[in-house]
């Protein structure tokens, strides 16, 4: 025993999931799908260090994406101090609905990380946003993303699993430089550090999760870039790659200690937070509705305000569903009209649907749903909403924003096709689209105004002619300004009302010459209001927190908007907002460091900007000198020893280069991106995974198993291999499968050859040989039904005498599966999973030495697996499983209960020593059926093959509790303690043959006595407890490469409980 577990723990464990013959329920394959809803021709262009690929209509969002990310990559390297060794491959799409069709992740092995797998692949899947800048800002944070990890991990898959055994970074310290990157010392970080600092403060960062860490990890790279300078940057990630470790990195760069520096980091951030509070006066709401918050996320994508003020609407989305919500504003009851959608897996592009908007009494719901994009109108809203019409909206690829004209006849979208944002006009009445711009620029935020068919949105472009500037990658900017288009196609001029050097969005009109919006001149988000005539601008609120979204009735005054909260959204609504007054609101601290972007040069007038300009600058984050301990170094302000600044100055003197030329900095944008293409995607198989294990066969023991999987880049076309001998040499599996999910239904074939010769004193040889042919549709990324027919022939072979059996089967298994459920961690799994299945086989012949007899083996199958994760508290979770299955037919075959898969002991001493035990294989006997043989497991406490039957049922608990989890909310180093979980567990089940467990007439409580030359025989019915119960506790973890599994349980048969019985198994979940 003690060599087999050297053995055992010497490989690297894989999941059995490629062994058949038997069924065990480590093996029932589950996961999720991806539905094609159309075809990729995929196609790639290629730059220094880029890889683009892209599909139809994607031509110039792949242009783009390379002109992009060519042009930051120097600034990108500069600030990480360090260039990817590895060309990255970018895979495009148009929108985030057709991304939720792609197929890379989906055959990533269990337990592994999607996301940093690719990372260590070098790949980046992204969607189009639906507009320039944020498209931007989110290829800068992605591609820095993968350049840190490349830098940390290492440049390969396998660098990148030995270092995660050695590096264990918070999750606020890779995401949060990447955000700082892409995005800087923005409003949003701003305005989120400002609700941190001041109702929630953060004592510990590395307790943080998601997008929180994200932000907080942002807000503490530009802390140090503020404070220290940005090349400490570079010097802190790469000591991190060398001590691994990212606190005394940051004390022994910044010469400060860890305490201290957060210390100050939440200083720096507070004492900008609390002025600006102070000065701010935001007023009082009606009423606040919670609509996303740490513990029930969610985005909000839409917020609408009715005519008459008694409703507003808002749609959510989170990881692939939504929902759209109707409040009163009288009586504040909400109203769910509309939900749906799968969840998923969360994507770095959050999606710009569903979107709402009002059409007089009627409510509009745009949403993304199977491929296409619907319209509804629902009205009676006041009672109970009704669908009235539902429309398809073709010729965009997303929508991103819309508003509905006055009188009904026609709804402005602000939406996207062939990777550029413009604005379309939709006919109600006939469904069809109309084109108002088309160019690069971004045409943001429209809305009708009043009852006219103007139109006033908002643009990054730089001159008011839609014909003359078409704009390219260099001309995008970030600021927004607003404009007014007439509202009908092929008008060639619009008209710019502000010249903004801040960013101007969500125009509401109140007039042709009143336009309220949201500007962030002060450093934050606060509604303004514009006089077109006059071009001055006022502020009519003062909140301390960015208005992130929100709708006016300029004529009633009623407002609805959404604001950070406490760490939440949150939605209010203020019956009667002052819009006639002028708030003087001084300047944030980040306003007033900031570079002021360049004015564009238009010859319109620049608004007025009195009412900043004439405000005070709110301050007292103003850097005041370090007051150093013994031992601490400023790294900021020091001086050279005499002698040292001798040297250096000799140094200079005699160094050879005199020029007064100043080099280019690497920060510079390159003017000029060389493309290369298109080229036709060729779809080469590369390998993606090679591993081997030992491992332990109930039936044939200890042994070794070899696989190779090789796919495509896309993943469309899987490629698998694999075998497994035993240390004799003579027993095996070999399999080869082969994938092709490209089209809505995916197919697959495969073909497995299994043998197993028995030499305890029998020398008996068993073959087994099967042809599989599949085709799966997914009905949803939930759930799929499989069809299967296969064709299998087994044979027997006694070695010492002449002559031998065969049979022929083919049949068809049919399979539907549900899965939901979303992995947290090493075998932390949550949500619910089903698989019923049916196997229907028929004997096509059986040959004996005697003749030949058609149809005696025929049997049929039907199984059922239920697994329901239910999360406790934190990580505490509860894991459920039922499961059954039943055998009928001519020759039904057996299950067998007891005991835990892939056991490491004695093989004689985990099986139960009884006749019928079929894992013991008899002499002189054909043992073929072991072939078929359903393994039900886990029932601790007993032996392997307590229980044989036709049937069986087993229900199984454990109470999973991961200790260092739990108590410490930090990274941990050590894979041991990381994964390390205690367990409590119950098993209860059954097998039987004949009726039902609780019948008289069974093979539990029924025995036959004599016969077999005793002239008497007689059968004994007794009336035990059919049902075998076990309970215990265990323990899991890493050890080695290895989930090893510790249990412990006592058995319970007939209400007499047994001894205990110590199980060490390798392998996930039950």
């Amino acid at each position: 025993m003690s060599k087999q577990f050297i053995l055992c723990l010497a490989g690297l464990l894989l999941v059995m999931n490629e062994v058949v013959a038997q069924n065990y329920p480590s093996q029932e394959q589950f996961g999720r799908n991806r539905i094609q809803y159309r075809k990729f021709d995929w196609k790639v262009i290629k730059t220094s260090n880029f890889e683009i690929y892209f599909y139809q209509e994607g031509n110039q969002i792949a242009n783009l994406t390379a002109q992009y990310a060519e042009t930051d990559f120097d600034r990108i390297t500069e600030i990480l101090g360090y260039t990817p060794y590895n060309r990255i491959k970018v895979f495009i799409y148009n929108s985030p609905q057709e991304l939720s069709q792609s197929n890379i992740g989906l055959s990533a092995p269990s337990g592994t990380n999607y996301k940093e797998l690719s990372l260590a692949k070098s790949r980046l899947e992204l969607a189009f946003t639906g507009d320039q800048i944020s498209f931007r800002k989110q290829l800068i944070k992605e591609v820095s993303l993968l350049f840190v990890y490349d830098m940390l991990y290492g440049g390969s898959l396998k660098d990148a699993l030995q270092s995660s055994l050695l590096l264990s970074l918070p999750e606020w310290y890779m995401p949060g430089i990447a955000s700082y990157i892409a995005d800087g010392w923005s409003v949003d970080l701003d305005d989120y550090m400002r609700d941190v600092a001041l109702t929630r403060p953060v004592r510990k960062p590395s307790t943080l999760v998601g997008e929180e860490a994200m932000y907080v990890g942002h807000s503490i790279w530009n802390y140090i870039a503020e404070r220290y300078g940005k090349d400490n940057i570079s010097n802190i990630l790469n000591l991190t790659r060398i001590i691994r470790n990212e606190q005394n990195s940051i004390a022994s760069t910044l010469g400060v200690p860890y305490s201290r520096f957060l210390r100050e980091w939440r200083e720096y951030y507070s004492s900008m937070a609390k002025p600006v509070v102070d000065a701010y006066k935001p007023g009082e709401d009606g009423f606040q509705v919670t609509v996303s918050s740490s513990k029930e996320p969610a985005q909000l994508t839409s917020l609408k305000l009715s005519p008459d003020q008694s409703q507003y609407a808002y749609a959510t989305a989170w990881r692939g569903k939504f929902e759209v919500t109707v409040v009163n504003t009288q009586t504040q009851k909400k109203q769910v009209i509309r939900k749906g959608g799968y969840k998923q897996d969360e994507s770095p592009v959050k999606p710009a649907s569903p979107l709402v908007t009002w059409q007089r009494d009627n409510l509009l719901v745009l949403t993304e749903e199977r491929g296409q994009t619907y319209l509804y109108v629902y009205n009676n809203l006041d009672k109970k909403a009704k669908l009235k019409q539902r429309m398809v909206v073709r010729g965009v690829s997303q929508v991103i924003d819309m508003d509905a004209s006055d009188d009904g006849a026609s709804v402005v979208f602000s939406a996207d096709r062939r990777g550029q944002n413009d604005l379309y006009l939709f006919s109600m009445g006939r469904g069809t689209v109309q084109q108002l711009t088309n160019d690069l620029y971004d045409d943001l935020y429209p809305q009708f105004v009043g009852r006219t068919r103007q139109i006033v949105f908002s643009s990054n472009r730089h001159i008011d002619s839609l014909s003359l500037d078409k704009g390219n990658y260099k001309s995008i900017r970030n600021q927004l300004s607003l404009f007014l288009h007439d509202g009908t196609p092929r008008v060639e001029v619009v008209s710019r009302l502000t010249d903004s050097l801040s960013i101007a969005m969500r125009p509401v009109a109140s007039s042709e010459n009143i336009i309220y919006y949201l500007d962030d001149a002060t450093g934050v988000r606060n509604l303004a209001k514009m006089d077109v005539e006059t071009k001055t601008r006022e502020f009519v609120t003062g909140f301390s927190q960015n208005i992130r979204r929100y709708d006016l009735n300029p004529t009633s005054g009623a407002m609805v908007y959404s604001q950070l909260k406490n760490g939440s959204e949150v939605i209010g609504f203020r019956p009667r907002v002052n819009l006639n007054q002028a708030r003087q609101l001084p300047l944030t601290r980040r306003a007033t460091v900031q570079e002021v972007p360049k004015a564009v040069a238009t010859p319109t007038t620049a608004p007025s900007t009195s009412s900043v300009t004439a405000a005070k600058t709110v301050d007292s984050t103003a850097v005041t000198a370090l007051k150093l301990e013994p031992g601490e170094v400023d790294t900021d302000n020091y001086q050279f020893d005499s002698d040292v600044a001798k040297t250096i100055e000799f140094k200079q003197r005699r160094s050879t280069n005199t020029s007064a030329s100043v080099a280019i900095p690497r920060t510079r944008r390159r003017e000029n991106v060389t493309i290369r293409g298109p080229y036709k995607y060729q779809g080469l198989f590369v390998a993606s995974d090679a591993s081997s294990d030992w491992r332990i066969d109930p039936i044939r023991g200890f042994g070794y198993f070899q696989s190779l999987t090789m796919n495509d880049l896309l993943e469309n076309h899987i490629i698998r291999a694999g075998l497994f001998i035993t240390t004799n040499l003579r027993n095996s599996d070999l399999f080869t499968e082969y994938h092709k999910l490209v089209n809505r239904i995916d197919y697959s074939a495969r073909f497995d050859r299994k043998t197993i010769f028995s030499d305890a004193g029998q020398y008996q040889k068993y073959r087994f040989n099967k042809v599989t042919l599949s085709a799966s549709y997914p009905i949803s990324v939930n759930s799929r039904f499989t069809v299967a027919p296969f064709y299998i022939v087994t044979r027997y072979l006694d070695l010492l005498q002449v002559g031998g059996s065969s049979s022929d089967y083919t049949g068809a298994k049919a399979e539907y599966v549900f899965d939901n459920t979303t992995l947290n961690g090493m075998n932390m799994i949550e949500g619910t999973r089903f698989k019923l299945r049916y196997e229907n086989y028929i004997g096509l012949t059986e040959k004996v030495e005697s003749g030949v007899r058609r149809g005696a083996g025929s049997f049929d199958r039907i199984t059922v697996d239920l697994r329901h994760y239910q999360k406790i508290h934190r990580d505490i979770i509860l894991a459920l499983r039922l499961s059954g299955s039943h055998s009928a037919g001519a020759a039904p075959k057996k299950s067998t209960l007891g005991g835990m898969e892939n056991w490491i002991g004695i093989s004689e001493g985990i099986k139960e020593d009884k006749a019928n035990n079929p894992l013991l294989l008899s002499p002189n006997r054909d043992n073929r059926d072991v072939f078929f043989l359903d393994l039900a497991a886990p029932l601790r406490g007993f032996r392997l093959g307590k229980l044989t039957g036709n049937s069986h049922m087993l229900a199984n608990a454990e109470l999973r509790l991961p200790v260092i989890r739990y108590l410490h909310r930090g990274p941990v180093t050590s894979n041991f303690l990381r994964n390390f979980q205690l367990v409590a567990f119950s098993d209860i089940g059954t097998a039987w043959a004949g009726k039902g467990p609780f019948s008289r007439q069974n093979s539990l409580n029924t025995e036959i006595v004599g016969g077999a030359g005793d002239p008497f025989q007689a059968t004994v019915t007794n009336f035990k407890n059919p049902f075998l119960l076990g309970y215990g506790a265990g323990a899991r973890t890493m050890l080695f490469g290895y989930y090893v599994k510790f249990d412990y349980a006592w058995g319970v048969e007939n209400n007499v409980v047994g001894k205990p019985v110590a199980y060490l198994t390798l392998g996930y979940d039950f």
